[in-house]
């Protein structure tokens, strides 16, 4: 299953999930999610991000954290730090902030947001 915040979509809040999260539109606020969040080209975020993957193809203004992979491509933008297992970023892809990288074992959400 996916939640998906479509192209049209403009909203405003906190997400807690256990799934996968498509942003295609605007989306400002909290997102956590055990799973992938994947900010479409021409999606944005503005807020603190924590998952196990992300893939930026749009711009993300806040903090992230994936305790797995993070991927930049070409016309994605992150505009905050970055705290992930493995980073991957395409050619023309932006990171403005502080990238740390730790061993994948060591990174957790919060027991996996409170099974």
């Amino acid at each position: 299953m996916v939640t998906r915040i479509d192209r049209s979509g403009i909203l405003k809040g906190k997400i807690d999930s256990k799934e996968d999260i498509l942003i295609e539109g605007r989306f400002e606020g909290e997102i956590t999610t055990t799973e992938k969040i994947t900010v479409a080209k021409g999606g944005y975020v503005k807020g603190p991000l924590r998952c196990k993957n992300i893939e930026i193809a749009g711009i993300v203004e806040g903090n992230v954290e994936s305790t797995e992979s993070t991927k930049v491509y070409a016309f994605g933008k992150i505009h905050g730090d970055l705290i992930t297992g493995h980073l991957f970023v395409e050619d023309g892809g932006i990171l403005g902030g502080k990238v740390t990288t730790k061993e994948r074992s060591t990174l957790t959400l919060d027991s996996q947001i409170k099974k």
